[in-house]
């Protein structure tokens, strides 16, 4: 991933959730649409002054825009992270705190998450973050260590934030035993490409990489406030 894409994911997370047009974010920033559109395309990056200029128009803060950039390109780019000492390796729990403590309190919790990824620098990076807000978090490597971790915590996990793809077993797989383990099992999963076939199912909610923090803490929240009907034995 790179900086231009990570600052297009956000630009266009803020201005869908504030209902703007990109012609009514031209117009309100003074920028031009296709200047606009190129940086929601990942095609460039915004200088300084068109940060601004975009942050004042959609309400928010320059330095929550290049936070959550910051996160969502080393969040989506773990080769970058295996590359840098541990002394030096960021500082952006404390970044994403400064940009998040005040707006998304409301998505704190107290329950438990099994984290399922193969890549441990996003497992590592997501437990952090998730801690931050309060949540027990749990991780497994692939499917197969995610059922035993499940099984040793079946009374405890409240949601499983799962990828799809991973080797030994994997999720879709993993997600269908837990279900026979759990019916009323809650599942997100993580993934860089689309599946429709998880997409139409109701029982299953899709978080598509590259992901942003606030799409993510979001999405969690919602499924855990969703009460899960267990179908009944016919």
């Amino acid at each position: 991933m790179t900086i231009e894409e990570a600052f297009g994911i956000v630009i266009r997370r803020l201005r869908r959730e504030r209902n703007f047009s990109q012609d009514k974010l031209s117009v309100a920033s003074c920028l031009d649409r296709k200047f606009i559109s190129n940086i929601e395309g990942g095609k460039q990056q915004p200088s300084l002054v068109s940060i601004f200029a975009l942050a004042s128009a959609l309400n928010t803060s320059v330095s929550s825009i290049i936070y959550e950039a910051e996160f969502i390109l080393k969040m989506n780019s773990p080769e970058k992270l295996r590359n840098e000492a541990e002394a030096a390796k960021i500082d952006w729990i404390s970044s994403m705190e400064n940009m998040m403590n005040k707006a998304f309190n409301c998505y704190k919790g107290n329950e438990t998450i099994l984290i399922v990824d193969d890549e441990k620098q996003l497992r590592d990076m997501l437990s952090d973050f998730l801690s931050s807000y309060g949540y027990t978090v749990i991780v497994a490597e692939d499917g197969l260590d995610a059922l035993e971790k499940y099984k040793s915590n079946l009374s405890n996990i409240n949601l499983v934030v799962m990828d799809v793809v991973m080797p030994r077993k994997d999720g879709i797989s993993c997600f269908k035993e837990i279900k026979s383990l759990h019916p009323a099992a809650k599942v997100i999963f993580m993934s860089g490409y689309r599946p429709d076939h998880l997409q139409a199912r109701d029982d299953i909610r899709l978080i598509q990489k590259p992901f942003s923090p606030v799409e993510m803490i979001k999405t969690i929240r919602s499924a855990l406030e969703v009460e899960t009907c267990i179908p009944c034995a016919e």
